[in-house]
């Protein structure tokens, strides 16, 4: 009976190890999370040599190319809080890089909620892998974060935009060019994925 009770024991603690090693990041999974965090945060010196009438022009370079960074990530990696963690990354280093929105303490928490977005975006749908889903997380993970930013805008700036003119000009150009850009995710995968392993 004691020598059950312990295999039965023993039997528990390993399954729930080998649950924790398939949710905590391992010391590559880090590495691959700073990597694509970094150069996502690199892309925010773009509005540093690129002249922009208006901000969060800047955009039009930034979003697809830090779409297909974090969903790269978030696949390659495939544990929730990938894509957080990789956009805390890329939100710290742009906080103190030249460029990006005109208010630096509102970067963080913006990139961090369109991290949250994807990671509970792909935890939700599980193991559907298409282009479309990609497509869809890359048009839905910036509208958080648009919206954090049009108030901060608002608050800290004392811009007086029009809701609509923020619709059209900010949400609605993100999402269509992460959209976009998350269409085009997939093939990355498939040209890397192997090589990382």
């Amino acid at each position: 009976m004691g020598e059950e009770y312990q295999l039965h024991s023993l039997k528990i603690e390993f399954d729930m190890v080998m649950k924790m090693s398939k949710t905590l990041f391992t010391s590559k999974n880090i590495a691959i999370m700073i990597v694509f965090g970094v150069l996502s945060a690199l892309i925010t010196l773009t509005t540093s040599f690129i002249p922009v009438p208006i901000p969060g022009l800047y955009g039009l370079i930034a979003v697809p190319v830090g779409t297909i960074f974090i969903l790269t990530a978030r696949e390659l990696i495939g544990k929730i809080g990938a894509a957080t963690f990789t956009q805390l990354v890329s939100g710290v280093l742009s906080t103190f890089l030249p460029g990006g929105p005109p208010i630096p303490f509102i970067i963080i928490p913006t990139w961090v909620l369109g991290g949250i977005v994807i990671d509970l975006y792909f935890y939700f749908i599980h193991n559907i892998k298409s282009r479309k889903i990609y497509g869809i997380a890359g048009l839905i993970y910036n509208i958080p974060g648009d919206f954090l930013l049009f108030y901060a805008f608002m608050i800290f700036l004392g811009w007086s935009w029009s809701f609509y003119f923020f619709l059209y000009s900010f949400v609605a150009i993100h999402a269509i060019l992460g959209c976009i850009a998350g269409l085009f995710v997939p093939d990355i995968i498939h040209r890397i994925k192997p090589s990382t392993k």
